[in-house]
């Protein structure tokens, strides 16, 4: 009697088990490629960064080791044969460097930030040296700071002490904004960078009356500059170049602050969208006057539109008023959402996104806008009481008026149809009055005024 042998066939892997196998090893892979390529990243920046702190000790050295009276860069406050900006390739790295000289009027005398007593107000000299590389972001800058006093006794190097002071919108400092100098007639072009207060101080600036030309920017801030006097400029700015005089404090404060981002809709009262509407809006940061009209001239005056969706972006404007012009032929402007103290006019706040509604009238839908005003002062009469009604055509609606004395009737809501309609006005302190209104195939506009009782 035969027996059937037992063989056993190894078992392989099922095409399951193989992609398990796949998938997991693929994950392996590709954290190992992603930690070697975080930590190759993390050495080349560890390299640059001490490349450049050598590079900026280097420059430092250099600075110290040259006589105290030609410190100063090209075009500087002070004046020296440094130049103040610097390309420098260090093996197969670029760096930036940025050599900031000042002189430092010194608290330590008991006669700093310009006193009258303070005949030498150049007590010593502060240098910065900022070495950058890469995107020349903080994370990729190195500063270092020394001082520099002078052998023997100060002396005077002439010239006054201009303060610059760089404040937000809430009268706080502005740190780390960066300052643009320049005074062409006595070849200063310079940039330095404010302090924790918003401040910079340059005791030894050149005497000159509205010489100094300003630049302010920091990233996230819509940046100020100055304007020379008019008529060189085409009105009298808010902003004029800063003067300087001898043996003096002279004192020079510029506004600025974090971008306002704004979003305009236009709407109908239904608040369902008006797409592509033409229209003009002013406002932002006041430049100045004009001489003759005193109209205030303003930083954004342009011609927009919504897109198909009714919706118009603005980004990266100065915080303040805006005014709204609508410019449809087909349309009328009403109101904005929020409304404001004007009817055309919303405020911007610095460091946010604002959103307002443009609410439009279609002139070519039957309807009724009806505005009640004082008949004293013409001034507009909010919460006053408009009854629109047609006993025949089974139409009775009571509006309200807005802040702006204005009440809205149209055949987009059910029941107003073509007709005849009479109409009660009324209000607290005021006589009512009647009228009668015809609604077709368009707006039509109507003027109450109440006499007071």
């Amino acid at each position: 009697m035969h027996h059937a042998s037992c063989i056993r066939h190894p078992r392989g892997f099922t095409l399951i088990e193989a992609l398990t196998l796949l998938f997991i090893f693929s994950i392996i892979t590709v954290t190992f490629f992603q930690m070697y390529a975080t930590g190759t990243r993390l050495i080349i920046e560890s390299k640059n960064r001490l490349g450049a702190t050598a590079l900026a000790n280097q420059k430092i050295e250099i600075i110290r080791s040259i006589d105290y009276s030609t410190i100063g860069t090209i075009n500087g406050i002070p004046a020296g044969d440094i130049p103040e900006y610097e390309t420098i390739n260090v093996n197969t790295v670029r760096y930036r460097v940025h050599t900031a000289i000042q002189y430092v009027d010194d608290a330590f005398d008991g006669k700093s930030g310009g006193s009258p007593s303070d005949a030498i107000p150049n007590d010593y000299k502060r240098v910065k040296i900022s070495v950058s590389w890469g995107a020349m972001g903080t994370d990729q800058t190195v500063a270092l700071f020394t001082t520099i006093a002078p052998l023997g006794v100060e002396t005077s190097v002439g010239g006054g002490v201009l303060s610059i002071n760089i404040l937000d919108s809430t009268g706080f400092g502005v740190p780390s904004a960066s300052v643009r100098i320049v005074n062409s007639e006595a070849s200063v072009d310079v940039t330095m960078q404010t302090d924790a207060t918003g401040n910079i101080t340059l005791p030894g600036a050149p005497a000159g009356t509205q010489k100094y030309a300003l630049t302010v920017s920091k990233g996230g801030y819509y940046g100020t500059v100055t304007y020379p006097p008019y008529p060189t400029s085409a009105y009298n700015p808010v902003d004029e170049h800063a003067s300087v005089a001898a043996g003096v404090l002279n004192q020079k404060s510029m506004v600025m602050d974090r971008y306002a981002n704004i979003t305009v809709r236009s709407k109908d009262p239904f608040g369902t969208d008006v797409p592509n509407i033409n229209f003009r809006m002013v406002g932002g940061k006041v430049l100045g006057t004009n001489p003759i009209t005193s109209v205030i001239v303003y930083g954004y005056d342009q011609n927009v539109a919504t897109n198909a969706s009714g919706t118009k972006d603005i980004a990266n404007q100065s915080h303040g008023q805006y005014t709204l012009t609508e410019s449809d032929a087909r349309y009328e402007f009403y109101t904005l959402n929020p409304a404001g103290t004007v009817r055309d006019t919303f405020d911007a706040l610095a460091g946010q996104a604002t959103t307002v509604d443009m609410i439009l009238l279609d002139t070519e839908i039957g309807s009724v806008k009806v505005t009640v005003t004082n008949q004293a002062d013409a001034s507009p009469i909010a919460g006053a009481s408009v009854r629109l009604y047609n006993t025949g055509l089974g139409y009775d609606t009571t509006q309200t008026t807005d802040q702006y004395g204005f009440a809205y009737f149209s055949t987009a809501v059910t029941g107003l149809t073509a007709g005849t309609y009479d109409m009660t006005v009324s209000a607290t302190g005021f006589q009512n009055d009647t009228d009668t209104a015809n609604v077709g195939s368009a707006l039509v506009t109507q003027a109450i005024q109440l006499t007071p009782n």
